[in-house]
């Protein structure tokens, strides 16, 4: 995928929407899963905050989801299971580091 479409993809309005909701769904994982898991607090807090503003989150997240090779692959035709694997790949990197401001 050239980078001019790897930044569509990016920016598609649908495509950030469906990364939005795979975000939210994946937060509201995380208050479902046993209290012994791997890095839990942190990604507590990372899904306290996923679920008072997913579109931010989301926003923060797109740049590593838009690089994953299924995704660049399928492009705007990713399935929501691809997106969700993706975002939940992520969750322990963004739980464990403070976004820039």
């Amino acid at each position: 995928m050239a980078y001019i479409d790897i930044y569509n993809l990016k920016t598609n309005p649908t495509f950030k929407n469906r990364v939005t909701v795979a975000v939210a769904k994946a937060a509201t994982d995380i208050f479902n899963e046993p209290n012994s898991t791997t890095n839990h607090a942190a990604r507590v807090t990372w899904a306290n905050a996923a679920l008072v503003n997913a579109e931010t989150v989301a926003e923060r997240m797109l740049w590593s989801i838009v690089q994953n090779p299924t995704i660049q692959s399928n492009g705007l035709d990713s399935t929501d299971n691809d997106i969700q694997y993706v975002v939940n790949s992520n969750i322990d990197i963004f739980a464990t580091n403070k976004p820039e401001k």
